[in-house]
């Protein structure tokens, strides 16, 4: 992935809310939610099953978050993706990164007619590992 285009998705100080956070470390909800925070990044876990994951309190759902997030992470199946992608509408909430699995079509597509920034089949734990931004 091109550095420029990331740079429109990492930078050191934005505020991630990862959709589908779990508490179960083998999964992926959970494995990129430590990952970011361990590298720095500020992450809200958002999923109406656990009110805490890895630490932090956990939102049921995008509208019910404190801050507003400037990139939402997806790690989700192909019911909870689409309303995600609705949830990000109603909020305009722009910037979406389908996680590797989450990218089922009428999700993308209802993101990509809303005229949204998405990244697709890139996993943000190896774009974070692998960028070479300025951490100004």
């Amino acid at each position: 992935m091109e550095e420029k285009e990331l740079q429109n998705y990492i930078r050191p100080n934005y505020i991630y809310a990862i959709i589908g956070a779990t508490q179960s470390q083998e999964k992926y909800g959970y494995k990129v939610l430590v990952d970011l925070k361990k590298k720095g990044y500020k992450v809200i876990p958002v999923n109406s099953n656990y009110e805490e994951v890895a630490g932090l309190k956990c939102y049921p759902s995008l509208i019910s978050l404190d801050e507003r997030p400037d990139v939402v992470v997806l790690v989700v199946g192909k019911k909870n993706a689409q309303k995600a992608v609705q949830d990000c509408l109603d909020l305009n909430l722009n910037k979406i990164w389908f996680q590797p699995g989450s990218e089922y079509d009428q999700a993308v597509e209802l993101a990509k007619n809303a005229g949204f920034e998405i990244i697709i089949g890139e996993c943000i734990m190896t774009e974070t590992t692998s960028c070479k931004l300025d951490k100004k």
